[in-house]
Formats: C-alpha cells, sequence, structure tokens
C-alpha cells in the first residue's frame, strides 16, 4: 500500500520540487497540496493523509497551529516539520504540538523519501543530521541499553511532559512536592544526555519510550 502524502508549502516551487522528488517512489503517492494553514487543516482533516509534510512558517496559521490542532482532533496524520529554520525553538515548538519529525530544507534532497518512509513505519522523534547537531543529540535511536535505567516515575514525568503539563500539575498528579519533582527532571535529563525538558521528551520519543 503507498504511503499517501500531503503537501503544505506556501510556495509553489517547493511543492512542485517536493512533488517531484516524492514521486521517484513507487510507494509514495502524494494526495494534495496545500498553500497556507488554514488549507493545511482542511485537507489533512478530509484527505486523512499517512504522513503531512508541513511548512513551520505558514500564512494564515502557523506550521505548529496546524499540528497542535490535528493532535487535540485526534488525528492520525503523521507531520513532518518541514524547514528552513534550524533553531531550537522552531524544532522543539513543532515536536511539542504533535510533530513526530523535523527536517530543515536544505537537507530535503538527500533525505526527504528516507524521513517519509520512516515516518509512516511508526518513527517518532525523526530528526535530520543538522537538526541532531543543533540539539546536540543522536539523529537516530542509539538503544535503551546505552543509558541509565528509566524509572517508572520517570517515564510516568515524561509522559505529562510531553502533554504540556506544568509543574504543578505533574506534581499534584504524582502526589510529590515540586521541589522533588525538578530534581527528578535533573535526573532524567542527565540518564538521558540532553539540557532541556522538550529534548528530553524528544529523545524519550526516539528511543519509544513514550
Amino acid at each position: 500500500m503507498k504511503i499517501k502524502v500531503l503537501l503544505a508549502d506556501d510556495h509553489v516551487s517547493v511543492r512542485n520540487g517536493l512533488r517531484k522528488m516524492l514521486s521517484r517512489s513507487p510507494n509514495v503517492d502524494v494526495i494534495g497540496e496545500a498553500e497556507n494553514g488554514f488549507e493545511a487543516l482542511k485537507l489533512a482533516e478530509k484527505l486523512e493523509p499517512d504522513v503531512l509534510l508541513l511548512d513551520v512558517e505558514m500564512p494564515g496559521m502557523k506550521g505548529y497551529e496546524v499540528a497542535r490542532r490535528l493532535t487535540e482532533e485526534g488525528s492520525l496524520v503523521r507531520i513532518l516539520a518541514l524547514s528552513g529554520y534550524n533553531e531550537k525553538q522552531y524544532i522543539l515548538g513543532m515536536f511539542a504540538n504533535g510533530a513526530v519529525g523535523y527536517l530543515t530544507k536544505d537537507e530535503v534532497p538527500g533525505q526527504l523519501l528516507n524521513a517519509v518512509g520512516e515516518i509512516a513505519a511508526g518513527r517518532k522523534g525523526w530528526i535530520s543530521t543538522k537538526v541532531a547537531e543543533r540539539l546536540g543529540i543522536p539523529a537516530r535511536p542509539v538503544g535503551r541499553d546505552t543509558m541509565p535505567a528509566i524509572s517508572r516515575v520517570e517515564l510516568q514525568i515524561l509522559r505529562q511532559l510531553l502533554h504540556g503539563k506544568t509543574d504543578a500539575e505533574i506534581a499534584a498528579a504524582l502526589e510529590i512536592k515540586t521541589g522533588t519533582l525538578n530534581e527528578k527532571i535533573e535526573t532524567l535529563m542527565r540518564k538521558l544526555g540532553v539540557r532541556s525538558r522538550p529534548e528530553a521528551v524528544l529523545r524519550a520519543m526516539q528511543e519509544d519510550l513514550i
């Protein structure tokens, strides 16, 4: 069965280029194109693609807004963020709102088909080589056996962070003090080899912990 892909980018030339590259694979079918955020949301809901190639900076509705709306609606589409930006706030912001992959536009020729294939197959936390270097974490899963064991409570914390819960909400859910929670999060980040909470969530997604 072919992978159904929806393209969302406000530049016709970019969409044409993406379509041309994706057409090289007999396993991919581009089923639609959107030129702004509102259209991307509408077509994703109507066409139910397997993968949505979503530009981060879209007119009308930003990429992160589209991703958040689809996630809140329980959509099964898997979102691959596509951007000319390589800054942390864009990368982590897209993952925080439901994207499962992030690829910079200058890396598209060499990595697009691989990214679409892996994401359609269920890969979470897919990041390109350049993005991995920017965040200082591996581009691919390295295996849970390479890191200290993650406890049940730490997994609960990661799930809460994934869903955007505040410290107060997490502490209340786990019935611990916020000070204790912060200590546990610091320990968790050390175990995962990251420097921030969003990076911890992304790293956990890569290793299929959450």
